[in-house]
């Protein structure tokens, strides 16, 4: 089984994917571009770490949100 490790977006693949925004993005759809980026980069690490929920534990949490 292989090890999986986190390796952090770089300079490099943020610029990369902002080069992939329409040319007339804003300033602001950057920056929410950014945002993602940056929860993935979070999801990521937290997946890794094993901090993740189970189905069960997620559709209990939705349904105290829905009360």
């Amino acid at each position: 089984m292989a090890i999986r490790t986190f390796k952090p977006y770089t300079k490099a693949d943020i610029i990369a994917s902002l080069q992939k925004l329409p040319e007339d993005a804003t300033v602001a759809d950057a920056i929410e571009w950014l945002n993602v980026l940056r929860d993935i980069e979070i999801a990521r690490a937290q997946s890794l770490a094993g901090d993740t929920l189970t189905q069960e534990e997620v559709e209990r949490e939705m349904a105290e949100w829905q009360d």
